[in-house]
């Protein structure tokens, strides 16, 4: 498989001396034209890709890359990480890989000084991705400005879609011969059952991405899973991260203990 991703690379450097296009547009939102004195500063990087195309989560999967951004902030300014809704699953030729398609919402956090309020100064940043098809990928960027276009609505219905804790939830991992077994508790009172959603690993070189692990209730009333492990597993079981994602019941994010 590490060949075929080093092949996969290489072509991404060929394509992209071929077309500029990346087949995908970016915008960055913002809450609000001013902020109130300390409080951070909500905003969004909405992103488009076109149709036969996708870009990637956190977790790319093989051989895919995440977004990156460099910001240019003022001084005792800082800039969170881009946060990531739930992904969907698809194949970039033989590689299984975690990502989206279509329109996203990255919410994304600017933190002020804390004696800070008023007009939101200007911000400039640049923002890189990776879009694929069935055929190719390419690298592609925007440069992005705030304060611009602002849409309240539309960055709180990105920060609400966000995977949420699953409160009582209780996560253990364990390694055995090939694979990584997850044994998931649930307070019965939550009416919370994991059986609709699908399980997508958020931490990376676990468990084979092709692999779709799915709960099922033993006779204690655990709920077990197993999933092949990543080739690129490195021996070592710490603090694992699991996004259980349902088309009716949202999504959650669940971490080992």
């Amino acid at each position: 498989m590490k060949s075929v991703i080093i092949a996969a690379a290489s072509f991404v450097a060929v394509a992209s001396a071929a077309d500029d296009s990346s087949h995908a547009s970016a915008v960055w939102i913002g809450e609000s034209q001013t902020i109130s004195r300390g409080e951070p500063l909500r905003t969004v990087i909405k992103m488009r890709v076109d149709e036969g195309w996708h870009t990637y989560w956190s977790n790319p999967g093989e051989g895919g890359l995440p977004l990156s951004i460099k910001a240019e902030l003022p001084e005792g300014w800082t800039l969170g990480e881009i946060q990531y809704p739930a992904p969907i699953r698809f194949m970039t030729g033989e590689l299984p890989g975690f990502g989206y398609e279509g329109e996203i919402l990255f919410p994304l956090v600017i933190h002020p000084p804390a004696d800070t309020e008023g007009e939101v100064p200007e911000f400039s940043a640049s923002l890189s991705w990776l879009t694929c098809n069935d055929e190719t990928c390419l690298p592609g960027k925007a440069e992005l400005a705030l304060p611009g276009e602002v849409d309240s609505k539309l960055v709180a219905k990105a920060f609400t879609a966000l995977p949420q804790p699953l409160e009582g939830a209780k996560l253990s991992v364990t390694e055995r011969d090939e694979k990584i077994l997850f044994e998931l508790s649930i307070p019965s009172d939550t009416g919370f059952s994991p059986v609709d959603h699908e399980v997508f690993p958020l931490t990376r070189n676990v468990i084979d991405p092709a692999s779709k692990p799915s709960f099922e209730k033993n006779t204690r009333g655990i709920w077990k899973a197993s999933a092949p492990k990543s080739e690129y597993f490195s021996g070592k079981l710490d603090q694992i991260v699991l996004i259980l994602k349902s088309p009716n019941q949202g999504a959650f994010q669940i971490e080992s203990k």
